[in-house]
């Protein structure tokens, strides 16, 4: 079998192993053959850790069985929800037409430049259904293959558009590697040697962008132990995308969410260290992350991921709670300062808003301590007593009709914290505790070793507030912050 093939692949870095995910999706879908039966032998061998021969683990194929017309075909399916002619004509099989549905139609045959120029001088009226889709047959390889190169998130996303298609080259063709060598060459090189220069290309990397997800952020998981588990393992995170888009009405895929759900949700997703590549639209660059074992052990003790899938106004700024967590999470930092801002902006507009959201920021953040031996394994009995001593001490003041009081505590506390003056916090508690004949254990631990403890002050600070809403039975689950995230 092997002597029948004249090229291969190995998928000894992540773009090597981006291109092979890209390849075999394609011969897959084109029926074309490729070396499948050694892949499969090879992740065999692999998992009886018996003697691995390496050179088993090669994509071998022809690259003469790649032609045009069939590559134009896959891109036309794989991105069928990417083109806009493929809508415009999924509305046109129909004999009738509401207003809203020719508007939507005629919207979508001017949606970029290759279709206004064919549409210049067509528009649909809801009577030339049929010359409207001649049109589209007839400039079908022009439209597809003009509208992949140039889409924001296709092919230009990920790729120089200008390459496309085009035989090897001496830069690579991928988004902040490829380099203009008539013009910037000499710059580039060890001193201005150009016999110096080191990059490499292949016509191969215009099969990356099928092995990403696609959106705004994309990602790529190089799980390369073995050809047929890195398949396995992107074919899971492209099931479980589609999957969300079919489920949601808007159709807008968020893939950060669904490869950090099945993380969290899929134990035999991914357990082990592996290397993420992530490329967003607005960035010219690819962007490499390693998640290790030790984050995934984080990941995987949240129960709401939830939780964190949304923006939250602070101040002026928007901030993606999401991204925010799931970095933090994935490099092991602490979320202190955005723990603190979000109290800080319920504090500043008199509300409790961020309460849920900043408890189980506030719980991830216990986790990342733990993992970091910076204490955090004896948390959660001083976070109950923090919960319930805030929740008493609000009470006697609102009692009292002091809510002044509590604001202007609360206020004092947040502002010692941030400031780490950790002695100050300890006199304005124990003051508190005075003033309201409440006790408060958890004090202890703080006095002991504040900075190993200091999930129990902010869980004190968070829930320590006068303008706490009337709580529905799903608010109190939510509210079981030292349960559960």
């Amino acid at each position: 079998m092997a002597g029948e093939f004249t090229d291969y692949l190995e998928a000894d870095d992540w773009k090597n192993a981006a291109a092979i995910v890209g390849l075999i999706r394609f011969f897959d879908y084109a029926q074309i053959p490729y070396n499948r039966e050694e892949i499969e032998l090879a992740e065999e061998i692999y998992d009886h850790d018996s003697e691995y021969d390496e050179g088993l683990d090669f994509l071998k194929f022809n690259a003469s069985d790649i032609t045009e017309e069939t590559l134009d075909a896959f891109i036309e399916d794989y991105f069928a929800e990417e083109l806009h002619h493929c809508a415009a004509e999924r509305a046109l099989h129909k004999t009738e037409w509401s207003k809203e549905e020719i508007d939507f139609i005629n919207s979508k045959l001017t949606g970029n430049t290759v279709l206004k120029k064919v549409f210049a001088k067509h528009k649909f009226d809801g009577t030339n259904a049929e010359d409207i889709l001649a049109l589209i047959e007839e400039n079908r390889t022009n439209i597809v293959r003009e509208t992949y190169r140039n889409k924001n998130n296709l092919y230009r996303n990920f790729c120089n558009e200008n390459v496309f298609r085009k035989p090897k080259g001496d830069a690579a063709r991928l988004k902040g590697y490829y380099v203009d060598l008539a013009k910037k060459g000499k710059s580039l090189s060890y001193r201005y040697d150009m016999g110096m220069f080191s990059s490499s290309d292949s016509e191969f990397y215009d099969f990356i962008p099928f092995a990403f997800t696609i959106g705004r952020e994309s990602f790529f998981i190089n799980d390369n132990s073995t050809i047929r588990q890195l398949v396995r393992t992107n074919r899971i995170l492209q099931d479980k995308c589609l999957e969300q888009r079919n489920n949601q009405s808007n159709r807008n895929v968020d893939p950060r969410r669904v490869l950090f759900e099945n993380i969290i949700y899929a134990s035999d997703f991914l357990n082990y260290d592996v290397e993420i590549i992530r490329k967003n639209v607005d960035n010219s660059y690819f962007e490499t992350f390693f998640l290790r074992r030790e984050s995934i052990a984080v990941f995987q003790q949240i129960k709401n991921y939830q939780v964190f899938c949304r923006t939250v106004r602070i101040g002026d700024d928007y901030v993606s709670i999401q991204e925010h967590v799931t970095d933090s999470v994935r490099n092991l930092q602490l979320m202190d300062g955005l723990i603190e801002a979000l109290i800080e902006d319920d504090i500043d507009k008199k509300t409790d808003n961020n309460s849920i959201l900043t408890g189980s920021m506030i719980k991830v953040n216990m986790l990342l301590r733990d993992k970091l031996h910076m204490g955090g394994e004896n948390m959660n009995k001083a976070m109950r007593g923090a919960y319930a001593g805030a929740e008493k001490a609000a009470a006697v003041l609102k009692g009292r009709k002091q809510g002044n009081k509590i604001s202007s505590y609360r206020t004092k506390l947040l502002s010692a914290l941030h400031f780490h003056d950790y002695s100050r916090f300890s006199e304005i508690l124990l003051s508190l505790s005075n003033y309201t004949d409440v006790y408060f254990p958890f004090a202890y631990d703080l006095f002991e070793d504040f900075e190993a403890n200091k999930e129990a002050a902010y869980t004190f600070v968070n829930h320590f507030n006068e303008y706490s809403r009337g709580r529905t039975e799903d608010d109190e689950a939510d509210h079981r912050v030292v349960d559960e995230v």
